[in-house]
């Protein structure tokens, strides 16, 4: 097969991961925001705000898991680039002992130093005190089996198995959504229900995770490990991706315990709706990513350079046009959205669920940097310069609440820093991989997409106004908006190549073909 025919066919594979990948994103996502629409009505806003704000404490260590798992994902797929199994095998056993070993030094510190910050430092109601503590441990328990199941869910990933993962994470949103619907039939405590209930779910998927992969991979069979210079480069790597990524939930998680502090669990309730809103864009966002990640660090490893940088061009346009589709419509339409998904919900809840979806955008750019700068092994350069910008954030909200600021400062705080940081990223991608161009992706990416997304913007805004009645308009702009907005995509903002990779797909697909 010629190189250009290998291409191809790389190409094809990404394109159908991707289409399994953005179906399992739109499934999950519909019963995700119909799960919280369950749970808020379950729970109600004060314990909706504070089962918020303990997530909110144990969510800032699934960095950790999050971490790892990209961490082994990278070795995995190097070795896959490689064509070396007993490498693989060799990760997956180091990963094992790591992530056995993570778990034991997790349950010290939360059972210390966080059961010290939850009962002493959170605003909560005495009265739902013994709730809350109840409701940590159980979350502890969540978190750990999400740490356990990273080796075997990083095989899926770099092996390319989209379909496994999709049905997977399907379940699992189907499952959740069942216990949120046995909330209103609970007998005991609704919090501690809802959390019992998770972490049976946490339990089902993990074994799903290892016996998938134990079943589909031979290379996923454990061995004894002494090998050192294994165990320093993944703790190497996954230390500094764990800086990076403490930094990045910090802006989110550190945020939520900021409004906690300042103005209490309803307000926090307002912020978690906007973050149920970040998890159905980021889960968008994942589901691109994913299907180009393993392609890129396996070109890397090969050292074709030429495919690598098509795939980061393509992986930049598809996160930044499919994205903005999606978002354009929704801002717009914020208000009827969300009474029609919760009823009546405050000015404050629109605000903040309009202003994170800036932030999401935003925030998605890095994906395809961050790729190549993981494969190339230059985490430190990479992490060092870009997280201490990003862990600015929690103290300059800090600081603005302290002044006196108003609550979307929050907001400003993330998104001025989430674009000083996107800045450094381009540079250091610019000096450690030789042929990235600054200018060319400011040139075709960039500038491209802006005017893109603002003829959409101003093409949405004429929608939104030329109808009156809400839910007619809703469906108008939400309909149109997008459509309109990725014809524009297509005939401005794709090279002629792209546009015929994209047609030629499109003949294969309507023939049957794979």
């Amino acid at each position: 097969m010629s190189t250009v025919e290998g291409h191809h066919s790389k190409s094809q594979r990404i394109a159908s991961n991707t289409i399994a990948l953005f179906l399992r994103m739109l499934v999950v996502t519909i019963i995700n925001l119909y799960a919280v629409r369950l749970v808020l009505r379950g729970l109600g806003d004060m314990d909706y705000g504070i089962f918020k704000t303990i997530a909110s404490v144990i969510a800032i260590s699934t960095c950790i898991s999050t971490t790892l798992s990209v961490a082994i994902q990278r070795f995995y797929s190097m070795a896959l680039g490689h064509q070396d199994p007993t490498e693989f095998n060799k990760i997956f056993s180091a990963s094992i002992n790591v992530v056995m070993g993570l778990s034991v030094v997790v349950v010290i510190i939360f059972e210390t130093i966080g059961l010290w910050f939850v009962n002493t430092h959170l605003v909560i109601p005495d009265e739902r005190m013994v709730a809350a503590n109840w409701i940590y441990q159980l979350a502890l328990g969540v978190l750990l089996l999400s740490i356990l199941q990273i080796p075997f869910m990083a095989a899926i990933f770099a092996y390319e198995s989209m379909g496994s993962y999709a049905l997977i994470s399907m379940l699992e949103c189907l499952l959740k959504l069942g216990v949120a619907y046995l909330i209103a039939m609970a007998t005991t405590d609704s919090l501690v229900f809802y959390s019992s209930g998770l972490l049976v779910v946490a339990v089902i998927i993990f074994l799903l995770y290892f016996l998938t992969a134990r079943n589909k991979y031979k290379s996923c069979r454990y061995r004894k490990m002494n090998d050192r210079d294994m165990y320093r480069q993944l703790l190497s790597f996954s230390g500094w991706t764990l800086f990076g990524a403490i930094a990045n939930v910090g802006l989110i998680q550190g945020s939520s315990i900021l409004l906690d502090i300042f103005w209490g669990p309803l307000i926090v309730t307002s912020f978690g709706i906007s973050l149920e809103i970040n998890t159905a864009f980021s889960a968008l966002s994942s589901s691109m990513v994913l299907s180009f990640r393993p392609a890129m660090i396996k070109a890397y490893a090969e050292k074709d350079t030429g495919y690598l940088d098509q795939l980061f061009v393509a992986c930049n346009k598809f996160i930044i046009y499919v994205l903005a589709a999606a978002a354009l419509p929704i801002i717009f339409e914020m208000d009827t959205i969300l009474h029609l998904w919760l009823g009546k919900v405050s000015a404050t809840t629109v605000l903040f669920a309009r202003l994170i979806i800036f932030y999401i955008v935003i925030a998605a750019l890095h994906n395809p940097i961050t790729i190549i700068m993981q494969a190339s092994g230059h985490i430190k350069e990479y992490h060092l310069p870009v997280e201490s910008v990003c862990l600015l954030s929690v103290p300059l909200t800090w600081l603005l609440f302290r002044l006196g600021c108003p609550i979307y400062s929050v907001f400003v705080s993330m998104i001025l820093l989430c674009l000083l940081a996107h800045i450094v990223r381009v540079v250091c991608l610019s000096h450690y991989h030789a042929t990235f161009s600054l200018s060319q992706y400011l040139l075709h990416t960039i500038c491209p997409s802006m005017l893109i997304i603002l003829i959409g913007a101003m093409l949405t805004a004429c929608l939104h106004h030329v109808v009156d009645a809400s839910l007619p308009r809703l469906f108008i702009v939400g309909i149109l908006s997008p459509l309109s907005f990725l014809g524009i995509v297509f005939f401005i903002g794709l090279s002629r190549q792209e546009r015929a990779l994209i047609r030629q797909f499109a003949v294969r697909k309507k023939g049957g073909g794979q």
